[in-house]
């Protein structure tokens, strides 16, 4: 393989081929930013987490459920941007220790609904104010302005 740099000090040439690469870097490539931001703001909620033993993802569940009520487990990995083998997975942890219960939909006895238990919903309510600090840890670099505009371009990426 071969890279040359130009002028500028980018790479030009990654492969034998040639194929030019420009001003490419993998440091200003959105994947790799986004990846970053998530890291550093993941790692920061979980610190706050530890305090309950809940990571991330579980508490993800936890809020949606607290926003939701009572959700199927499918509709609920949905929600959470989950894939299905780890909803399930979520889901078993937070059923074995007693934070969300399952039982038949009322109009479906087929559908089984997913929504918290009493401590569920206490431990949820416990875990916003800390995802809320997090967030504030994760933007305090930016101004109210640029939070605001960060927030509304994600949601724009995100939006289909």
């Amino acid at each position: 393989m071969r890279v040359k740099s130009s002028s500028e000090g980018f790479p030009e040439e990654v492969d034998g081929a040639g194929a030019p690469i420009g001003e490419y870097s993998v440091d200003n490539q959105i994947g790799f930013l986004l990846r970053l931001a998530h890291q550093r703001h993941n790692a920061n909620l979980a610190d706050r987490l530890s305090r309950y033993n809940v990571t991330p993802p579980q508490a993800v569940v936890l809020a949606r459920l607290l926003e939701c009520s009572r959700l199927s487990q499918n509709h609920l990995g949905r929600l959470v941007a989950m894939e299905p083998a780890n909803i399930r997975d979520v889901v078993l942890r937070l059923k074995a220790r007693g934070l969300i219960r399952q039982e038949k939909a009322p109009d479906d006895g087929r559908l089984l609904l997913l929504s918290l238990t009493t401590e569920g919903e206490t431990i949820a309510r416990k875990l916003i104010p800390l995802s809320v600090e997090s967030v504030k840890e994760t933007l305090r670099r930016l101004g109210a302005d640029e939070a605001k505009t960060l927030r509304a371009l994600l949601k724009k990426l995100i939006s289909e």
